[in-house]
């Protein structure tokens, strides 16, 4: 992975994805964080949750970090494996996590390949 120091709450994000903790997980993002996924918006840890309970911890995926720079944002690019429908989808798949951090929460997230909405 790039030589780049990630925010301590990403680095909490992505151990409690791999462990995997659920409720370390939402605990990352702030109250009213927004996640955009699979051309869905999900606003506030509820809805969160049942986003990350469904569609990452139900199908068991796993984030091996590999590159990642930061700007304005926090983008790190992640080798997705699980248990999910990989058909159509390229071997490996990798995703562009774009995050932004306020007050050391993850106030919003939009997840992306090669800059494309998934």
């Amino acid at each position: 992975m790039d030589k780049i120091q990630l925010p301590q709450v990403i680095k909490k994000f992505i151990a409690a994805s791999n462990k995997p903790d659920p409720k370390a997980f939402v605990d990352c993002f702030a109250n009213e964080a927004i996640v955009v996924d699979e051309g869905q918006e999900r606003t506030g840890k509820l809805a969160i949750k049942k986003w990350s309970d469904e569609s990452h911890f139900g199908f068991n995926v796993k984030l091996d970090p590999v590159a990642a720079r930061q700007d304005d944002e926090a983008i790190v690019t992640f080798k997705l494996s699980g248990d999910y429908d990989k058909t159509g989808l390229p071997d490996p798949l990798l995703l562009d996590f774009h995050f932004h951090i306020h007050d050391g929460y993850i106030k919003s997230l939009l997840i992306t390949e090669n800059g494309k909405h998934v």
